[in-house]
């Protein structure tokens, strides 16, 4: 088995770390499942249901993210909890989330933890060691994943259109912002910027292959053309709701819930632009950390959330992942940390055999 370590990241504040526990109460993990895995070995941890439902997968990409995330939960347990692998059973609480209840007792002890995965990076975060339970969510993204399938409808129809396509998940400001909102654009010139009609042009903007005149002006008053394409422009918008998806996803796995909660339109995270991915990036498959943006509007039914700490984390030039925690009274400074990278075999496979 090929390790799953070799990416260098960050996320949530200072270095990310390859492999290791976390020192926080608040351990976030992140898998790269591209390697070979040798399959039997990590299977033969799982009970025969867990097998079963990696097994079900047609795609081995799929696969190997439901092997993760399966193995990520019982490390959590068999490490925060002090208990052996065997014992690490997997339960669901009322919401349906993931729990741990040990053998001969009633309710599940204080901690939460959440996965997700796409296109290949499996996401874990959890909360242990609070004297009661901070539920927890994360939620991973890659931006360029389904690029084919979205450049076609929206060559075809528009990005506004592509848009509404997920009108039933977001509130309708949230909708507008999708669509409407400026986007950061690179003029080629550090002095000049835009006004009026260039700011309106660029918000309207919807169609691929393109070009934007945008009216710009000059430090000193001149006046010119600055001409965009249209691409980047609704590459930045595809990027933008990405980041939103992601953002909600991670909010509403917190709460237990999935995205049929009959409350989600009345959610409502403003303003969201996405994290910048580094500006060095040498290679496609980098996971090398970039922007990460902590601070957030969150809104539900018009009133302001003050308990709920999100943050989002690029990772390389196209991933997203988000992670939301409900703040506890008593630590209002609480913070997510670092997202570290596990290895399968050192920091997953490793923990388990030593406790059967």
């Amino acid at each position: 088995m090929a390790s799953t370590g070799e990416a260098q990241t960050q996320g949530g504040s200072g270095e990310a770390q390859d492999g290791g526990t976390p020192p926080s109460n608040l351990p976030t993990f992140f898998v790269i499942c591209h390697s070979q895995i040798q399959a039997s070995r990590a299977l033969s941890l799982l009970s025969e249901s867990e097998q079963a439902s990696v097994l079900k997968y047609y795609h081995l990409n799929d696969a190997k993210m439901s092997l993760a995330s399966h193995l990520l939960k019982h490390m959590a347990i068999t490490k925060y909890c002090n208990v052996p692998w065997p014992q690490s059973t997997i339960s669901r609480d009322t919401n349906g989330k993931p729990c741990f209840i040990p053998k001969g007792a009633t309710k599940p002890v204080t901690m939460d933890f959440n996965v997700s995965h796409q296109a290949g990076i499996v996401s874990f975060i959890a909360s242990v060691g609070f004297d009661a339970r901070v539920d927890v969510g994360t939620d991973v993204v890659c931006a360029n994943e389904r690029e084919r399938h979205d450049y076609a409808h929206i060559e075809t129809k528009g990005f506004f259109d592509w848009v509404d396509m997920h009108g039933d998940v977001f509130a309708e400001s949230e909708l507008n912002h999708m669509k409407l909102s400026p986007v950061p654009i690179n003029l080629g010139r550090p002095d000049v910027s835009m006004r009026g009609f260039a700011k309106d042009a660029l918000s309207r903007c919807q169609w691929r292959n393109a070009k934007l005149d945008l009216k710009v002006t000059a430090v000193d008053g001149e006046e010119s053309v600055a001409q965009v394409d249209s691409n980047s422009v609704v590459d930045k918008k595809l990027r933008r709701f990405y980041a939103m998806w992601c953002l909600r996803e991670a909010y509403v796995k917190m709460t237990g819930e999935a995205l049929l909660a009959p409350w989600l339109k009345d959610l409502e995270i403003s303003d969201v632009q996405a994290p910048d991915a580094a500006s060095d990036i040498q290679e496609a498959n980098s996971l090398v950390g970039g922007e990460v943006v902590k601070e957030f509007n969150i809104f539900f039914k018009g009133r302001k959330v003050t308990d709920v700490k999100m943050e989002l984390s690029a990772l390389g030039p196209a991933y997203m992942v988000a992670g939301s925690l409900s703040m506890p009274k008593d630590n209002p400074d609480l913070a997510l940390g670092p997202w570290h990278i596990l290895r399968l075999e050192e920091d997953i496979l490793s923990v388990a055999e030593r406790t059967l």
